[in-house]
Order: C-alpha cells, then sequence, then structure tokens
C-alpha cells in the first residue's frame, strides 16, 4: 500500500513539473500609477523674486534659489572670469580653452561676452565629441563583442559617429530616440539609401554579445540578445529598473514579468545585420587594393609555412610512434573500412598526434626560429594596411516571425504565457490602440505627454553639469530610486525642452547660462545643512574623466588630433596590456597599430575601445567596463592613477613635446609662462614661480650627471631646437609632468 501510494504520488509530482506553469499580470493599484515618475509632468509656475541680493538670471535660478530661501541657505557669488571660461569649456567640449581664448573672453566687457562663449562652444564640432562620450556610457558601446573570443565589431564606429553628429547638429530628441528605436522601420523599402536611419539603430548592438562557436543553445543565444535590447531601452530612455524583470515581476517597482516580455515582444524578430551601402565603385577600389596586398602577403606565407613544414612532419611522426598500437591501427586503416571502433580512435588519435604552433616554435632550430620572427613582422606590417571593410550599417533589422513567451525564472524551457508587443501598463493610460511595431514604440516613447523619456534626459544632462542629477539614480526613476531634489525644476526643464522642439542644446544652453551654475566652487557657508550640495548653494567641484584627462594632455602639449569622425584608431599597447588579448593562435599580429601616426592623437572618443583590453590610463581613471550601462561614472582615488600620470609612455611622450614647444618661448620665465597658460589657464604666481625654477634647476643637475655618465636620459638633442640644452630641456619635460599631475588640471574649477 506504501509502494502504491509513494508511486502515486511520484507521478503526480512529476505531471505537475511537466506541465507549464501559469503566469498573470498582478493587478495595478491606484497607488502604483500615483508614484510621481509615472504621472506626466505638468509645467509648474516659476517662483518669483525680487530679492536684487539673490541675481535671478533664468527660471533654473528661480526654482533652485526657492529650495536655497527655504532652507535658510545663501547662494555663493560668482566665479571669476578665467574660472568660468575654463569650466564651461570643459564641461561643452571636454577640452581646456587655449590661452588665446583665455586672452579673448578676459580683454571682453561686452555685457554678452560669456554668452558669445557659450554660443561658441555649443557650435564647435568637439561639443558632440563630448557628449557623445556620455551617451555611450549609457547604452554600454563597444567595439568588440565581449565574452571569451570578445571579436570585432568592423562597423561599430559608425554608430558612434553618428551620436556625434547629432549632438553636433542638435538633432532634436524625440527625432533621436525614434531613429535609434525604430530607424530600419522608418527607412522603410529605401533603408539602403537612408544608412544613417539603419546606423541608428545599432543602438541595439551596443551590448556584449555571446557570439562564439560550439555545442551552444541557440535559443538561449537569442533569449541573451533580446534581453540585451530590451534592458537597454527600459535603463536609456525609461530610466527603470526593467532587468529586474526579466525572472520575476518586480520586487518594488508596478512593473511586471508580463511587462517585460510584452516590451521584447517588440524586438521578437529584429536580427543583427551588416547592411552593405557600399557602391560598385568602392566594391571594386576595395578588391583592388585587396587583392594588391595579397599579393605581397604570400609568398611570406609560403616562405613561414615552408619553415614549418618539416619541423611540423617530424613531431607529428614522433606524436604518432608514440601511439598505442590499436591507435596505430585505426589510422593505417583506410577511412572506407574502419570499424566503428576504429573511426573513434581515429578521431581521438588525430587530437593526439595534432602539432600546435607553440610546439613547432619550441622544435625549431634558431636560426630558422629568427628568420621566421622577421616573415611574421613583414607579414604583419603588410596586413595592417589591408583598406578598411566596404561601408555596411551596423544595424537590425526585422527577419521571421518568432513569438514570446514570459519566461519562468527567465530560462527559456519554461515557457508560460504567450504575449503580443505591449506597453508597460503603469505607463498607459485609458484604451489606447495596441501597438505592434518598434515605430510605434518609438512613437509612444516620445509623445509629449510621455512621463519619462523627457524627465530622463533632461536629468542626465543636469548630472553631467553638476556632478549629480536632480534625480541622482539617474537609471532608476522607480520607488527605489532617490527622489528629486527639486522636482518642480525637473518637471520644468522636461516641459520646456519639449515646448522647445526637443532641441538638447537649449537644455544646455538654459543650464550654463543660469546663476546657478555660475557660482564659485568654494566656500562651506551651506555645509552644515546641505553636506552634499544637494541644493547648489555653490558649484560642485567635479574630476575629469578619463577621456577628458587624456584629451586635455594632448591638448596642452599641442598634438591634439582635431580631425572629427572616421574609423577608430588603435593605439600602442604596452607588452603587459598586449598580453591580455586573447588568443587560440600565435600570440603576435593581434592588435594592429593604425599606421599613421598622427592618428594616435585623436581624441579619446575615437580609441579603439575592446572590452576585454583597457587602456591603462583610461581604465584606472574609471572609464566604464561597457558590459553593462553605466549612468554615473564612479570617482575612485587610488596610487595607480599617479603612477600612470607620472610614469606612463604616453604622458612622457607628450610632456616631452609639451617641453619641446616650450624652448621656442624664450627664456625660463617666458616658458613656465607658457606652460602654465597653456596647462591651467593664468601665469604662474610668485610661489608657482620660485618652486618652478628651483625644480628645473635641481633636475637639470640630475640631468647633467647622467649625460656625463653616459647614461639616457629620455630625450634626444636631435629632437630639439638648435642649439637648446639637453638638460634644460628634460627637466622642463619632467615640470610638465608635474602640471599634469595638479588638482588644478585634472579638474573642473
Amino acid at each position: 500500500m506504501t509502494r502504491a501510494v509513494s508511486f502515486a504520488l511520484l507521478m503526480s509530482l512529476a505531471a505537475g513539473a511537466a506541465a507549464q506553469p501559469k503566469y498573470a499580470d498582478p493587478e495595478l493599484k491606484p497607488k502604483d500609477r500615483a508614484h510621481w515618475s509615472f504621472v506626466p509632468p505638468k509645467r509648474p509656475d516659476v517662483p518669483a523674486f525680487r530679492n536684487p541680493k539673490l541675481p535671478i538670471r533664468n527660471p533654473i535660478d528661480a526654482f533652485v534659489r526657492a529650495k536655497l530661501v527655504e532652507k535658510g541657505i545663501a547662494p555663493s557669488p560668482a566665479a571669476d572670469k578665467l574660472t568660468l571660461l575654463r569650466r564651461v569649456t570643459l564641461d561643452l567640449t571636454g577640452l581646456p580653452p587655449t590661452p588665446a581664448q583665455v586672452d579673448a573672453f578676459l580683454k571682453e566687457d561686452a555685457v554678452d561676452a560669456y554668452e558669445k562663449v557659450v554660443e561658441r562652444l555649443l557650435a564647435s564640432p568637439h561639443f558632440g565629441e563630448r557628449w557623445a562620450t556620455h551617451w555611450l556610457d549609457v547604452v554600454r558601446f563597444a567595439e568588440t563583442n565581449g565574452y571569451e573570443i570578445d571579436s570585432e565589431r568592423p562597423h561599430a564606429w559608425r554608430y558612434r559617429d553618428y551620436v556625434v553628429n547629432a549632438f553636433n547638429s542638435d538633432m532634436p530628441y524625440d527625432q533621436f530616440v525614434r531613429e535609434q528605436i525604430a530607424g530600419d522601420e522608418i527607412a522603410g523599402k529605401d533603408a539602403k539609401t537612408k544608412p544613417e536611419l539603419l546606423i541608428a539603430t545599432g543602438l541595439h548592438r551596443c551590448g556584449p554579445a555571446h557570439l562564439v562557436s560550439g555545442n551552444l543553445d541557440s535559443e538561449v543565444l537569442r533569449q541573451e540578445v533580446l534581453t540585451e535590447m530590451v534592458n537597454g531601452v527600459g535603463s536609456t530612455f525609461l530610466g527603470l529598473t526593467f532587468a529586474c524583470t526579466r525572472c520575476h515581476d518586480h520586487k518594488f517597482d508596478p512593473l511586471s514579468a508580463g511587462d517585460y516580455y510584452r516590451l521584447q515582444a517588440f524586438f521578437a524578430n529584429a536580427k543583427y545585420a551588416d547592411v552593405d551601402f557600399a557602391t560598385q565603385a568602392e566594391r571594386d577600389a576595395r578588391k583592388k587594393q585587396a587583392d594588391d596586398l595579397t599579393a605581397k602577403t604570400a609568398p611570406l606565407k609560403k616562405q613561414i609555412a615552408d619553415l614549418d613544414a618539416p619541423v611540423r612532419a617530424k613531431l607529428g611522426k614522433e606524436k604518432r610512434e608514440k601511439l598505442e598500437p590499436k591507435y596505430k591501427e585505426a589510422l593505417d586503416t583506410p577511412a572506407e573500412k574502419r570499424t566503428a571502433e576504429q573511426k573513434t580512435l581515429a578521431a581521438q588519435s588525430n587530437t593526439l598526434i595534432k602539432v600546435s604552433w607553440d610546439e613547432v616554435l619550441a622544435a625549431m632550430p634558431p636560426d630558422d626560429l629568427a628568420k621566421r620572427v622577421k616573415l611574421r613582422e613583414q607579414l604583419h606590417a603588410l596586413e595592417a594596411q589591408l583598406p578598411p571593410p566596404t561601408p555596411a550599417a551596423w544595424a537590425i533589422e526585422n527577419t521571421g516571425s518568432a513569438k514570446t513567451f514570459v519566461l519562468r525564472r527567465g530560462e527559456t524551457s519554461q515557457k508560460t504565457l504567450e504575449v503580443q508587443p505591449g506597453l508597460p501598463r503603469v505607463l498607459v493610460s485609458g484604451e489606447t490602440p495596441a501597438p505592434k511595431t518598434r515605430r510605434e514604440l518609438a512613437d509612444w516613447l516620445t509623445k509629449v505627454d510621455h512621463p519619462l523619456t523627457a524627465r530622463v534626459i533632461v536629468n542626465r544632462l543636469w548630472q553631467h553639469h553638476f556632478g549629480r542629477g536632480i534625480v541622482n539614480t539617474p537609471n532608476d526613476f522607480g520607488a527605489r530610486g532617490e527622489k528629486p531634489t527639486h522636482p518642480e525644476l525637473l518637471d520644468w526643464l522636461a516641459c520646456e525642452l519639449v515646448e522647445k522642439k526637443w532641441s538638447l542644446k537649449h537644455i544646455h544652453r538654459l543650464i550654463v547660462m543660469s546663476a546657478t551654475y555660475r557660482q564659485v566652487a568654494t566656500g562651506d557657508h551651506g555645509a552644515k545643512l546641505d553636506g552634499d550640495n544637494k541644493l547648489l548653494w555653490k558649484m560642485s567641484r567635479r574630476r575629469l574623466e578619463a577621456e577628458a584627462i587624456r584629451d586635455s594632455v594632448l591638448t596642452v602639449a599641442g598634438t591634439l588630433n582635431r580631425q572629427v569622425g572616421g574609423r577608430s584608431v588603435k593605439v600602442p599597447l604596452e607588452p603587459e596590456v598586449y598580453d591580455l588579448i586573447f588568443t587560440e593562435g600565435e600570440p603576435d599580429g593581434l592588435w594592429p597599430v593604425t599606421p599613421d601616426a598622427r592618428q594616435h592623437t585623436r581624441r579619446s572618443v575615437y580609441l579603439f575601445n575592446k572590452r576585454n583590453v583597457r587602456h591603462p590610463m583610461l581604465e584606472a581613471f574609471d572609464q566604464p567596463d561597457t558590459l553593462n550601462t553605466c549612468a554615473v561614472r564612479p570617482v575612485s582615488t587610488f596610487a595607480p592613477q599617479a603612477l600612470i600620470l607620472m610614469n606612463s609612455p604616453f604622458v612622457h611622450s607628450q610632456a616631452k613635446a609639451f617641453a619641446i614647444s616650450l624652448l621656442n618661448e624664450g627664456d625660463t620665465d617666458k616658458q613656465l609662462n607658457a606652460l602654465y597658460r597653456r596647462a591651467v589657464g593664468r601665469l604662474p604666481n610668485a610661489t608657482d614661480r620660485r618652486l618652478a625654477t628651483e625644480f628645473l634647476k635641481d633636475q637639470a643637475a640630475t640631468v647633467r650627471a647622467r649625460l656625463k655618465a653616459k647614461l639616457p636620459v629620455g630625450i634626444e638633442a636631435s629632437s630639439l631646437p638648435s642649439g637648446a640644452d639637453v638638460a634644460h630641456a628634460r627637466a622642463l619635460a619632467d615640470l610638465c609632468v608635474v602640471l599634469f599631475n595638479t588638482h588644478e588640471f585634472v579638474y573642473i574649477p
């Protein structure tokens, strides 16, 4: 009896496990819709002020001052002209102002002098480069797939350029959103004649992609792709932690797993596609270049193969002789006559006798090995000259008719309810037509009364100007996110953006023109009541991002290549960084450095961004890893940052270039003037001058001692102006390194 009951129980459990679990969305309650970020913003009245001691330059100041008055905190005075110029120039372009720009602004007495500077900076092509960097953080842009292989994406740079150009042209933000969500659907049949619309959809390919060979479940891999798409849209445009609902209903926000998979259904048929839009002439030209180089590389490959062949054959023979008799017999038997067992043994033995590249090199005679190394170097030098692929859009396009199911625990093997494309229920009020396409999703996201889209983007802009957002969790406007410090101001900015035809430059202009933005970053009179400066009683001092530090070094050194756009650049890597590149083959030629050295000093946004191999300087200064969306970069302080800014080959090469240019300025006093003006925008004060002069004297003496001992000093006389003192030039370069390491250089004032 007991056995029968146990058997019945087991059968019942098995039947329950086999049945597909049910799913139903949890009921929405009125309080769910009442959360502040789910209610469409309404333009609030601007607080009225008549106190001449509280300057109000635009509505932003009125909202900020109202909070300060409420707390009994006085605002800070305005910053001086030099501080303000450095601040707004670094903020809007990521580059320091030149001495000529400083002189022009300080001499300008016109009432609208600052306004003219702001307009010049907003019109600069470097504005788009600066703000594209912030956007690319959020969408986790990189030019490789990540995971083990981390293969390259040869056309990804066009998406980066799309973003740069969009910001430079002040593309309306609603258009910017629509094109990225559904550019391919907007283009329709004319897609190949409108490549920019296809390139815009590269947004959906920015995240890591598990594209590897092997026995992997294709359905699981496809779900990973869809997860990246949905999570990207949820965080980037909605500012919500949608990723939490992939496995279960959200624990804190009124978002369900059903909401997640209905959003995913918009992308069910969206597949990765590199859409070729090259002309026939471009294809022919590339083929000719490639054929010409192939003709040059073929003889080199043959010579390498000829060196490898006898060594490989010898090693293979030795391995075969060591096999057990049954393996040898299987190999000696013709393939068509092998038994089932022999076929298995032959397959196994082929693995056992396979000769790897490292075994070949280890067994090769030294003279032949030296020849081979030179041949490989010549081969890689030629391969680096291979023309890039013909133009193609790194995009997505719709193919097939896949179904979408709510997945229990996010597992493809546990499908529950089939769902159609749909919008998050908490963000939809009343009866609306059921959307079916990504284009309709994009139209919904850019509705003028959408509760989140405008709020999220103006908050991101505010964050990068003031160091923290009005909502200090830019990717989480939900229940667990921080509440806005100035909710009325956030709504006013969101409504202003929409009313001004979604112009982001208009919002930038309002922010940097405000009295709030122009305050000094010093003082502590409000610290007791508002230690974190959430109410903006002063300007917060901020460290430059990694890319801006590198770009500033290039700018003051006079080496920055200001070319805008184009293919990404591979700069030389230190050996220990190069060794991080994964390969199953020979570890040479894995990072073909861009042949034109002039490209190596491009802005950091144009450096090739490889997920698994980071540039040491950028990584040290908190560049995101691009594996996940990064709304707010951490600001760490640790020893390797100082070591890199003091000792890295990049810093020293730029310091030497800087010093060599300073030698043409005249005597030491004039050189110091030029050094400080270019590095920090001002003349050295008496203390600066005394310390710098003492440093140059002591350092030059040390260098002379090394020269006398015939030791290298890192700078050649042939690279200097005629008659220049090598010891002084080396000391001046070291002083440049010192300036690169000052707070005044790496912080926005």
